[in-house]
């Protein structure tokens, strides 16, 4: 007796190709570009405690990013540390706190209309990141725009699948944002992130910052291995 066959939908047979896609584009680690630090300090914190911080980061480590909120005093504070280390400032949902403050561009959490949005704010040379949540479908409608990086919350298991499967699919590179502790970081760049925020402990000390400044750097240069 032959077997039924059992019709799939459009949707199923868009997930098997796009995992097949994946399983034939895997690039080895070695391929991929190195994982870069992208920092973003606590709500609230002080701006003094942030400064070492980023301070001792950014003398252990491979910092690319600092993302501050929409505020005078702290992005005074903090700015000219980071200027000086040629780490870029995005400034969170601002378009035009991040314009008065000449910040390098914005990371925008709200919707993929305000990231398109800033871009047409604040010109092409500005960099424009974007949270996604939700689905593969709604991720990768966020990067068929001009934003100029993807971020993944890796507090959620729905994060980090997000994350490993973008990696080899999409050119838009992403960021593991959210990592409750280093292991979670080291996960983050195995699967190939191009940048990782290091665990909120990096900001309890400026000696914790180098500690995982240097260890994270280090785990994320694949030149090495």
């Amino acid at each position: 007796m032959l077997a039924r066959a059992i019709p799939l939908s459009l949707g199923r047979i868009a997930s098997i190709l796009i995992e097949l896609i994946r399983l034939m584009s895997k690039q080895p680690a070695e391929n991929l570009p190195n994982c870069r630090l992208f920092l973003m300090p606590p709500s609230g914190m002080d701006a003094d405690m942030i400064a070492a911080s980023l301070t001792a980061a950014a003398g252990a480590g491979d910092v690319a990013c600092l993302v501050l909120p929409a505020d005078k005093a702290l992005t005074d504070k903090v700015m000219p540390i980071a200027q000086q280390n040629d780490i870029a400032v995005l400034i969170v949902d601002d378009s035009r706190f991040a314009a008065y403050e000449k910040a390098d561009g914005v990371h925008i959490t709200t919707s993929v209309d305000d990231a398109v949005s800033a871009h047409k704010t604040l010109g092409r040379n500005a960099s424009v990141g974007f949270v996604a949540s939700g689905s593969r479908h709604a991720a990768m409608e966020a990067g068929e725009t001009d934003i100029d990086y993807i971020a993944f919350d890796l507090a959620s298991p729905a994060g980090v699948d997000l994350l490993t499967w973008w990696v080899p699919l999409f050119e838009v590179p992403c960021v593991g944002l959210g990592a409750l502790d280093e292991a979670a970081c080291l996960d983050a760049i195995a699967a190939g992130a191009d940048f990782v925020m290091p665990p909120a402990a990096m900001w309890d000390s400026a000696d914790e910052a180098a500690r995982l400044g240097r260890a994270l750097t280090a785990a994320g240069n694949r030149s090495a291995s």
